[in-house]
């Protein structure tokens, strides 16, 4: 498991997403940690499988639930899927685990098909607080 994970970690960073995704379904195949989880759903996210990546993210979450990347790429995959209510649940769960990524959900927000253009930043930081 453990060399198929770093196999597939190293044709994800190489853009072969194809064999990163054999390669880390089969690490995932029994139990795998949560950066494991998060890895496959990157790769999910750059072949556009919006619900196979948002399964790894949430798998990742589940098991570390202080993740607060994977709630980022969460968020990032379910806008994707036009989600933007779930979207900005897991916006708000990457910026309770770590405000400073506000800039990244900021942009996120803003650069997705399905976004919406926030202009006032302390509204945004409100709605992320809950």
């Amino acid at each position: 498991m453990e060399a198929a994970a770093r196999l597939g970690r190293l044709a994800w960073e190489d853009a072969d997403y194809a064999a990163a995704a054999i390669l880390l379904e089969r690490a995932t195949a029994n139990e795998a940690p949560a950066p494991v989880w998060f890895d496959l759903g990157l790769v999910r996210q750059d072949l556009r499988d919006y619900h196979g990546a948002a399964t790894a993210y949430r798998k990742a979450i589940e098991l570390k639930p202080d993740y607060a990347e994977a709630a980022l790429n969460l968020g990032i995959v379910l806008q994707e899927l036009g989600d933007l209510e779930s979207a900005m649940r897991a916006y708000a769960q990457a910026y309770r685990l770590r405000p400073q990524m506000f800039g990244s959900i900021a942009m996120a927000l803003t650069s997705a098909p399905h976004g919406r253009l926030w202009l006032d930043e302390a509204e945004l930081r409100r709605s992320l607080s809950g």
